[in-house]
């Protein structure tokens, strides 16, 4: 396309979106003077988009003509058109993009975003007469003069800060351009007159834009022209060939060809088809000629059919022939009736010789069904279609009672086979495990990791890998297998027989019994179904030792006593004994559902009464038994657990260890567990086990899952023994010896030197080793499991097997607080015999005479030191288990108030400076401690004072009240400066605000400041 092409195509495109600026023209008297001339020498008429009628044109000729008329008439315009664009160079160049009007590469004319680069857009001249190259300029940058005319300069140039959505309604070459923005913004203060000017100059660049596609279309007319001429040419050409109105538009000469091979066809293959009706009459014919052929080519039929294995074929053949024997001997031979006795005795020797060997073959078809009704491994379809054909055959034997023999030989074998390998492959695995997985440190490190599955997203393959599932796997093993030659021989054993029990398996004449013998009784066909699952039920019984469904097996001989708590818990025999209880209670689950399902598919067979009720059993028996197993691992994995404590704290309670998240998990995994074996529902045993406070289910929920009475008190006491067994571990555990406890090998790691602390306080290490640090863990241990942990799952134990627990909770609640009791005084005991020593060799260890002792001045080292010592058990518990602070520091100082209260009360008599001296020290002491002063231990220091008075010997002097008045005062202001210099020492006893460290000395100072005033009335 040329480039005047190019220009027309881009300004018809802008005068639809009311561009202003048309490319540049001649003046404006010359361009109306140009559209007079070229509406006078404008060509013929133009219809359908520019195209030239031929009908008004004369064809091509006319074309042609107009044509050359065109061309004159260019030649006449031409030299005033380029003078026209050769006066305004720098306006072609600003139309074009172009910097030279003789360009030696491409130039890119494109600029600028949608809000001013103009999209692609040639720039445009201002109607008002300003320069092209200001207008050009203008373009390039993304600015456009003002199309009225009202203003010099572009439009954003004026208006520099407006927002892009405004800034692209007020460009005309925009697509989002807005008459109505466009005037509000650019002209918000043009008068009506200074409008009607600018719409007479927008009118005009309109009119000089129509001038410049007249002159377009004018330079391009040929090409026009040219392209009509060409099109009418092949158009006449088409007329005149294939498009000929008596051609048929081409396919005239097509239909004509297949006409006549029709007709050749009809000619050469009638004959044919003639041929092929007269053969068929013919054989018709010969067909009624050769009824005999039939009886002799029987032995034959049959002998092919039964080679094919076509049973059924030779079946109706044989059945065929058998009538036509029967009932039309005659018709056989196609032979004349006999007369004679001769005649007669020639065909019975043809009939005989040619049935016989019919019979023989016959014969051996019994045989071979009867073999293959013996063959185990035939589908049900093959065997039932079978016995049909030999039912047919006149057998000596019932083939149904082949089937049924056969069959429960081969399924009573199958059964007792695979039991005994699996059994033998089961005994050799518990004989081979090795010694080193029974022992304790090996079972505890086995159970740690039972018990870490429990938390983790792989929690599943961790418990079917655990310890001892190898011995698992082939016990598993043992029930698939046992199920498998159930489910893969019972379904049709029990179809057949239940058919041939209603009468299905019979000849259809009506009889029944063989040629050879009586029919059996179809009662057998029950009492061979009841063997099978007899034999099946009493295999899985005795290898899992299974009674009762609520019944335990009788104990072996010299096995402990279950009334007694501290014998060993001895697992069932089939359970591998280095398995945990998370282990056991996967893979009992395992098998159980294994069973379940091999027993709901054979109860959908509708087997007879007895049969039923023996697989009911099996499974209610099963689900004792693996309780029973679930429970005695349970408890007894739980009077080892606390080989588990690591004393590492729990992130989210600090002051406990991860043994308690351990023992909860494992509590609650053990009670799904067992109440799934008992028969109740994952999910609803999830839903009330698995939340924080096990919220009450709804009453459907409760029907679906109810579980019977006896597996719901086996639950309960392995629950309640399991959690006993818990808190007898956690007494162990801080008593003993770490070397003993940790199932490493090796001894506990000493820490102390090692501890490191987190954000809450609390050491991530701490010296497992020392006997303090290892009780109060265990007191806020057992502190933890008092209030929340035991409460937390009572409440969903309860929830789940609607039991209730108020004696049971009560015990439990006894026994933690005398553990905690036990623990918690025996740590007070130490830790307080210590101060006892301190105190007592202060009071009576014969350094201070208390009646000839001076008048105080400072309180004495002694009460220092037990101070002190209280500050280091401070430490220690804050460090530890920091909710044991105040409960410890109340129980140590009545511990010291009452050793105070001894000690004091052993000094005969008191001076005036011993009297001070000795209540200086109590009321250093009461003062310091103030805040874990319980009730009891006021009371105790109470009795000091009464005991310090009772012994003062007041001597006497002229002014002894305002001698003792003035001693108090003294005695004030020296307990002031005691508190002062010691209240960064025993910030510690200070009660725990949320303040700035640097603010605690000056707080602790003048609070020793105020509280001796509370003192003088004790003194007094």
């Amino acid at each position: 396309m040329s480039g005047r092409q190019q220009d027309y195509d881009y300004h018809q495109q802008q005068q639809y979106r009311g561009q202003q600026q048309p490319p540049v023209a001649p003046p404006r008297d010359q361009r109306r003077q140009g559209s007079v001339s070229a509406a006078s020498t404008r060509g013929p008429p133009l219809q359908d988009g520019g195209r030239v009628d031929p009908r008004r044109t004369g064809g091509s000729s006319g074309s042609v003509r107009y044509h050359e008329q065109q061309q004159k008439q260019q030649q006449s315009n031409g030299s005033s058109t380029k003078q026209d664009w050769a006066a305004d160079e720098p306006a072609m160049l600003a139309l074009y993009g172009l910097s030279t009007l003789s360009p030696t590469e491409w130039q890119d004319t494109t600029s600028g975003d949608d809000g001013g680069a103009g999209g692609g857009t040639s720039p445009r001249l201002d109607t008002s007469g300003a320069s092209t190259a200001a207008a050009a300029a203008a373009s390039r940058k993304g600015d456009e003069n003002d199309p009225l005319g009202l203003m010099r300069g572009g439009v954003l140039a004026a208006n520099p800060d407006l927002p892009s959505e405004i800034r692209s309604a007020i460009l005309l070459h925009s697509k989002a351009f807005d008459p109505k923005v466009f005037l509000s913004t650019v002209h918000p203060n043009a008068s009506f007159q200074d409008l009607n000017i600018g719409r007479d100059r927008l009118k005009d660049s309109l009119e000089q834009r129509s001038g410049a596609l007249q002159l377009l279309v004018q330079a391009e007319w040929d090409r026009f022209v040219g392209v009509k001429g060409a099109t009418e040419s092949v158009y006449e050409e088409m007329k005149q060939g294939p498009l000929a109105p008596g051609q048929e538009h081409g396919v005239k000469e097509v239909r004509e060809t297949l006409r006549q091979g029709a007709s050749r066809a009809d000619a050469v293959f009638q004959p044919i088809l003639d041929a092929r009706t007269k053969a068929e009459r013919l054989k018709s014919t010969l067909g009624v000629f050769e009824r005999s052929k039939f009886f002799f080519n029987l032995p034959g039929i049959l002998g092919e059919a039964v080679e094919a294995g076509k049973y059924d074929v030779a079946l109706q053949a044989y059945k065929k022939g058998r009538y036509i024997l029967a009932s039309r001997p005659a018709q056989l031979l196609g032979l004349p009736v006999a007369t004679t006795a001769q005649q007669q005795q020639q065909q019975k020797r043809i009939y005989d010789k040619v049935w016989g060997q019919v019979e023989k073959i016959i014969g051996d078809l019994r045989a071979t069904l009867g073999k293959r009704l013996r063959d185990t491994k035939r589908g049900l379809d093959e065997v039932e279609k079978t016995i049909e054909i030999l039912l047919e055959l006149d057998p000596t034997d019932d083939p149904v009672w082949i089937f049924f023999d056969t069959q429960h030989r081969h399924i009573l074998h199958l059964l007792r086979t695979s039991a005994d390998a699996s059994s033998s492959r089961i005994r050799i695995a518990m004989d081979q495990l090795p010694e080193e997985s029974l022992e304790d440190r090996k079972m505890a490190q086995d159970l740690r990791a039972g018990v870490a599955s429990l938390e983790s997203l792989e929690g599943e393959r961790m418990r079917e890998n655990g310890a001892g599932h190898d011995i698992w796997i082939l016990i598993f093993n043992l029930v698939r297998n046992l199920s498998e030659v159930i489910m893969q021989t019972l379904p049709s054993f029990w179809k057949v027989a239940k058919g041939y029990m209603e009468g299905k398996y019979q000849k259809k004449n009506g009889s029944s019994a063989p040629s050879g013998g009586s029919r059996r009784s179809p009662t057998q066909c029950r009492v061979m179904t009841q063997d099978i699952v007899t034999l099946y039920v009493s295999l899985l019984s005795q290898f899992f030792s299974l009674s009762s469904s609520t019944h335990s097996p009788p104990p072996a001989a010299g096995a402990p006593s279950a009334s007694d708590p501290n014998a060993p818990i001895v697992l069932p025999s089939f359970v591998p004994p280095n398995s945990n209880a998370p282990t056991i209670c996967h893979w009992l689950l395992k098998i159980l559902a294994e069973l379940t399902e091999c027993i709901n598919e054979v109860g959908a067979l509708e087997l007879a009464g007895e049969a039923s009720a023996s697989l009911k059993e099996l499974v209610a028996s099963t689900r004792w038994r693996f309780e029973e197993a679930t429970c005695a691992a349970w408890v007894r994995d739980a009077k080892v657990f606390y080989r588990l404590e690591t004393w590492r704290p729990d992130p989210d309670e600090p002051s406990t260890t991860l043994y308690l998240r351990q023992l909860a998990a494992f509590q609650r995994f053990c009670t799904i567990s067992a109440y799934r074996l008992a028969g109740g529902s994952e999910e609803r045993a999830n839903a009330a086990l698995a939340s924080a406070s096990g919220s009450t289910l709804s009453g459907r929920s409760r029907q679906e899952g109810e579980i019977s009475s006896e597996f719901g008190r086996k639950i309960k006491a392995a629950f309640l023994d399991g959690l006993y067994a818990f808190l007898d571990g956690l007494v162990h555990v801080a008593f003993s010896d770490p070397d003993t406890i940790f199932i490493n090998g090796k001894s506990a790691p000493r820490r102390v030197d090692a501890i490191t602390r987190g954000e809450d306080g609390r050491p991530k290490e701490v010296d497992v080793s020392n006997v303090d640090v290892r009780i109060l863990l265990t007191v806020s241990n057992l502190s933890h499991l008092r209030s929340t942990t035991i409460p937390r799952m009572i409440n969903q134990f309860q929830a789940a097997f609607k039991e209730d627990m108020p004696q049971d909770v009560h015990m439990l609640m006894e026994v933690i607080n005398q553990l905690d009791g036990i623990l918690f005084d025996d740590y007070v005991k130490r830790k307080s015999s210590e101060v006892a020593k301190i105190i007592k060799k202060g009071v009576l260890g014969g350094t201070v005479n208390w009646y000839e002792a001076p008048k105080p001045t400072e309180v004495h080292p002694f009460i220092y030191d037990a101070l002190l010592s209280l500050v280091l058990v401070h430490a220690q518990v804050s460090e530890t288990a920091r909710p044991l602070v105040a409960r410890t520091l109340g129980a140590l100082v009545e511990e010291l108030a009452k050793v105070a209260l001894e000690a004091f009360s052993k000094v005969e008599r008191f001076g005036m400076g011993g009297m001070l001296q000795a209540t200086l020290e109590i009321e250093f002491m009461h003062q310091t401690l103030s805040q874990h002063v319980s009730q009891l231990a006021d009371e105790t220091l109470q009795s000091i004072y009464r005991t310090i008075s009772q012994a003062y010997y007041r001597r006497p002097t002229p002014n002894s009240s305002n001698e003792l008045q003035q001693e108090l005062e003294a005695l004030k202001r020296t307990l002031v400066a005691s508190r002062r210099a010691t209240a960064l020492q025993f910030l510690a006893f200070r009660k725990v605000r949320e303040r700035n460290p640097e603010s605690d000395s000056t707080d602790a100072k003048k609070q020793a400041a105020k509280e001796p005033s509370a003192a003088d009335e004790r003194k007094q």
